[in-house]
């Protein structure tokens, strides 16, 4: 009988090992030119929760990238995912699948040469802020860096080219506040590392429009909010809106609806989780529970 690996399995060059034990050469160009793309999704109570969007995100990310010699289909792609988790025996995981173009073939600097590369693992569940701030709140404020536009970098497509992201967390930390989000070039609100931004003023919820990552998350926020009658749409935000909201949260699969009570040094609100962030927060945690999002995993008994 093998032993679950609670602190994660990954797979990586066609097999499986211990998360700790992974290692991307450093020749690959998913290293040397950031030349890669990712997407993570999450494990709740034995079950993924919207596999198939993130699977239909990755495989999106992969043609974008023009990854033509890439070496699982999305089948394969799958039982990698559900085995990573199986061998951890993990019940709440986070679950990342990465593709990299890989190495170049000798000297050649053609990207059309390389063999990409997959790799996947497992982690205990873990959020983009702490367990309290998960529930108790979060701080942002808006940094002066501008996001990397999309005519540069496509921001649908996930990715690790986040020096932007980098450069914004010394806004946040000179504030006292936890993370910072970006803005474009004409001053709109974007994201920030790892997360979507709502705000709820005027009787909706809004989120920025363009410029972002179009995370599962944050259409299942919308989705919900529709569901149970609260307007919700995607617009232009500026800075003036998130200050003048009545609340705000960010959203990530790492995390899943985050209540935002402080900007910069300002409360927003009276400063505690608002009345529509702890609904939706509810309408989320329930919808995890829904045949139409939750996948299960068919664990092996003698690692659960």
């Amino acid at each position: 009988m093998t032993e679950p690996n609670r602190s994660g399995v990954g797979f990586m060059d066609g097999r499986y090992r211990p998360r700790g034990e992974l290692c991307l050469p450093i020749t690959d160009l998913g290293f040397l030119l950031s030349d890669m793309a990712y997407d993570a999704l999450h494990v709740r109570n034995g079950a993924f929760f919207r596999l198939q969007d993130h699977l239909d995100r990755f495989e999106r990310s992969i043609a974008r990238r023009r990854y033509t010699n890439f070496p699982h289909g999305r089948d394969e792609m799958c039982e990698i995912l559900f085995e990573c988790v199986r061998r951890s025996g993990l019940r709440d995981a986070m679950v990342m699948m990465v593709a990299t173009r890989g190495d170049q073939v000798g000297y050649s600097k053609d990207l059309r040469l390389c063999k990409n590369r997959f790799m996947a693992w497992s982690s205990p569940y873990y959020g983009v802020v702490s367990n309290d701030e998960m529930t108790n709140g979060t701080s942002i404020t808006v940094s002066g860096v501008q996001r990397i536009p999309p005519e540069s970098v496509d921001p649908t497509v996930k990715n690790f080219a986040r020096l932007d992201f980098c450069e914004a967390f010394w806004d946040a930390y000179d504030k006292d506040c936890t993370h910072s989000v970006l803005v474009d070039d004409e001053g709109h609100l974007t994201e920030g590392r790892g997360w979507n931004l709502f705000v709820y003023r005027n009787g909706e919820i809004v989120t920025p429009q363009a410029g972002v990552l179009e995370g599962i998350t944050r259409a299942t926020v919308i989705e919900l909010a529709r569901r149970g009658n609260i307007d919700a749409r995607l617009a232009l935000i500026d800075e003036n809106d998130l200050r003048s909201a009545d609340e705000v949260f960010i959203t990530s699969s790492a995390g899943g609806i985050i209540p935002v009570i402080r900007v910069d040094d300002t409360p927003v609100g009276d400063g505690s989780p608002g009345p529509v962030t702890e609904r939706l927060q509810d309408l989320y945690r329930a919808a995890h529970d829904d045949p139409r999002y939750a996948t299960p995993i068919e664990y092996d008994k003698e690692l659960v």
